[in-house]
């Protein structure tokens, strides 16, 4: 008896078929790409709010010893500075701080811009050796006290170095991951890129206080034309009351000195402590992100000098709010009511301190390239920005977020300012996820 051979069918898929299944696998892959992008997006957050934690311990750390706030950056005076102090009259406009100001109309900067808050809590980010090496004074050639630029280096080894000593440019320029977000796009490899900021309140120096007036064109925003008037009275008369108020809208601010063996104090220079933060410190943001510092090349906006993380120029090393607080679109007295409380309710001036659509909102600054050009919150985070607190919390901040309730974050002692300008609590609701 024949066996029968067992057909085997030898078909393929049929083109159909196949078709089908590549759709199949195209659409899942379509579904699952973007569920992996948010899981990226999500963990380079997370790092960068993991960062801004350590920078906020870390200033808890100076605090601890210095019972203050470091400053926002340290500026050194020349001797023309002496002809505003005592027995003269008072001037800081005499300062060679306002020179630093990215204005066509600030001239010649005069003094040397020292360092930025990163310097001195080099110690409390395990970077000891960096502290130590760094240049505050020296003596030159003539015996006479000197200080040191955070740029000395940048032509070539300061003579004034001994064997074996890195200049200041040599350790400002070192790449420190803890200064840099992920998501930093503009951040440059092997170079001292800084993604974080400090809060200076409302104005880049609280002695003699301009804003800023933020532009849609990139590289066109800057300082108001004059100083921003936040008490009754006009600079340099009034500036003890400019300071009282000034101060009790920011946390850390520029601060100047003169060489060593200079025997003079500087009426101007204030630095907050924590007892300053009246409103309170989960409430108060003390440091912030911004793409838009850091690292640069020469422009107007650095004074014409290189930057990194070391640089105290203000646009670099520290965000302010809006000056639209103090009237649109470029009104600077502020003073004149519109930030006045109204029974419980706060001065319609403080919603533009964040408000959608305007050129100051936070992560507007993701439409601009130029560094240095963009003093506000800004990150490259999409819908928001991270912000660390003055009790080491770490909080993404949408940018959307109320812009009353955005200027009591800035503000440390809101319920203290003159009643021109007073603020009324903040509910941690209107924040706190």
């Amino acid at each position: 008896m024949t066996a029968r051979r067992r057909r085997v069918d030898h078909r393929g898929f049929t083109l159909i078929e196949l078709l089908v299944v590549i759709s199949i696998i195209g659409i899942l892959v379509g579904l699952l790409l973007p569920a992996v992008q948010s899981a990226r997006e999500a963990g380079r957050r997370a790092q960068c709010q993991s960062n801004m934690h350590n920078l906020t311990l870390a200033i808890q750390g100076y605090i601890n010893t210095k019972n203050a706030y470091p400053p926002a950056g340290e500026f050194c005076e020349d001797a023309q500075t002496l002809n505003g102090l005592p027995p003269n009259n008072i001037d800081p406009t005499q300062s060679v701080i306002p020179g630093y100001m990215p204005s066509p109309n600030s001239g010649v900067p005069r003094g040397n811009p020292m360092y930025s808050w990163v310097v001195p809590i080099l110690p409390y980010l395990d970077n000891q050796e960096l502290f130590n090496q760094w240049t505050m004074f020296y003596t030159d050639s003539g015996g006479n006290s000197k200080a040191a630029n955070y740029f000395d280096g940048f032509a070539g080894s300061p003579p004034y170095l001994t064997p074996g000593q890195a200049s200041n440019w040599a350790i400002g320029n070192n790449a420190i991951g803890i200064l840099r977000c992920p998501d930093d796009s503009t951040a440059a490899p092997n170079q001292g890129n800084l993604s974080y900021v400090v809060n200076g309140g409302y104005a880049l120096w609280h002695a003699v206080p301009f804003g800023w007036i933020g532009s849609a064109i990139d590289g066109a925003g800057a300082p108001t034309k004059n100083p921003l008037t936040w008490a009754p009275g006009a600079l340099p008369a009034n500036y003890v009351q400019v300071i009282g108020v000034t101060q009790k809208l920011g946390v850390m601010f520029l601060e100047s000195t003169f060489p060593q063996g200079v025997p003079v104090r500087i009426p101007w220079n204030v630095r907050s402590n924590p007892a300053g933060v009246s409103d309170g410190a989960s409430s108060t943001v003390i440091i912030s992100e911004n793409t838009l510092a850091g690292a640069a090349v020469p422009s107007p906006y650095s004074v014409n000098l290189e930057t990194n993380w070391a640089a105290p120029l203000p646009t670099f090393c520290m965000f302010i709010g809006s000056s639209a607080v103090c009237g649109v679109p470029a009104a600077t007295d502020c003073t004149a009511g519109q930030l006045a409380p109204n029974g419980d309710f706060d001065g319609q001036g403080w919603s533009f301190a964040n408000k959608v659509g305007t050129f100051e909102n936070i992560n507007f600054g993701q439409n601009l390239t130029t560094e240095g050009s963009y003093p506000f919150s800004n990150s490259a985070h999409p819908s928001g920005c991270n912000m660390g607190f003055c009790d080491g919390a770490v909080r993404f901040i949408s940018n959307t977020i109320d812009g009353t309730v955005y200027s009591k974050l800035i503000t440390p002692a809101g319920s203290r300012l003159p009643i021109y300008a007073k603020q009324m609590p903040l509910s941690q609701d209107a924040f706190a996820n």
